[in-house]
């Protein structure tokens, strides 16, 4: 009985090795911006996940140790400041090489349906595999400052499904957190809508979920704009991943150490 639990009690801390910092810092541009506090627990973080997810191959795709640290480390940015430390309800990752055309049924997003085949770098399935596609993957992480990161989109997805429901509300700490989480991100939200934004894609108008996910990718790839444009949605940002990617790239400018931000 319980030997589950003890098998689990019982089993090596996965190692960092050290010779992921070269494929990190030159190919993950976030990597360099990490406080050594930070650097110690993404460490661990990035261990776990290369060591104990299960990997997949698409189309006889060959998974290189550079491929799995990528994606773990851009994964486990997501969890850097949150009481979470692996990803036990992702049942696999699935890389292909390049980005992936589907058929069938699927929603525009606008509560309609449409036949036609669609393009998508990465897909997260509930309680289930996230596909993602290596070609975006290590564009995402080498140059952030375009907005977009599949890992951060996708994962981002992953949280939001904590709860049971895709509605771009992930599980927050108490109801004035999560009516505080509503009001901000509806307004933010329907002015995409209705007008665009200058910081986030359209496609952040697709859905509350769709929404969630694109803002994350911004939080931490242009924080610094999404300060200036939308400063209350980046507040909510910084407060639930208990991160401020703005006050990094600020420091990294001046050449400072960042102090313990408020949550």
């Amino acid at each position: 009985m319980f030997d589950w639990l003890k098998a689990l009690l019982s089993r090596p801390e996965p190692i960092f090795d050290p010779s992921w910092h070269g494929i990190l810092n030159s190919g993950f541009q976030h990597w360099s911006t990490l406080q050594p506090d930070e650097l110690a627990r993404m460490e661990l973080l990035v261990a776990r996940f290369v060591h104990t997810m299960r990997w997949e191959a698409a189309n006889r795709f060959e998974l290189t140790e550079e491929i799995k640290v990528m994606i773990a480390a851009q994964a486990s940015m997501l969890l850097l400041g949150l009481d979470i430390d692996e990803w036990h309800d992702v049942t696999s990752v699935i890389v292909h090489p390049s980005n992936v055309r589907l058929r069938g049924t699927h929603s525009t997003g606008a509560g309609t349906f449409t036949t036609s085949p669609r393009v998508i770098a990465g897909q997260a399935h509930y309680q289930g595999p996230v596909l993602l596609s290596w070609a975006a993957t290590r564009h995402g992480a080498k140059f952030p400052d375009r907005g977009q990161n599949v890992v951060y989109h996708e994962f981002a997805h992953r949280l939001d499904m904590l709860d049971g429901t895709v509605d771009g509300t992930p599980p927050l700490a108490d109801a004035d957190a999560q009516q505080r989480w509503v009001d901000v991100c509806t307004t933010a939200y329907d002015t995409v809508r209705a007008e665009g934004s200058p910081v986030l894609r359209d496609y952040a108008g697709t859905s509350t979920a769709e929404f969630f996910a694109v803002a994350t990718e911004v939080f931490f790839n242009r924080p610094l704009d999404l300060c200036e444009h939308e400063p209350a949605l980046y507040r909510e940002l910084r407060i639930y991943y208990r991160q401020d990617p703005a006050a990094r790239h600020r420091a990294l400018a001046g050449g400072q150490q960042i102090d313990a931000q408020e949550t």
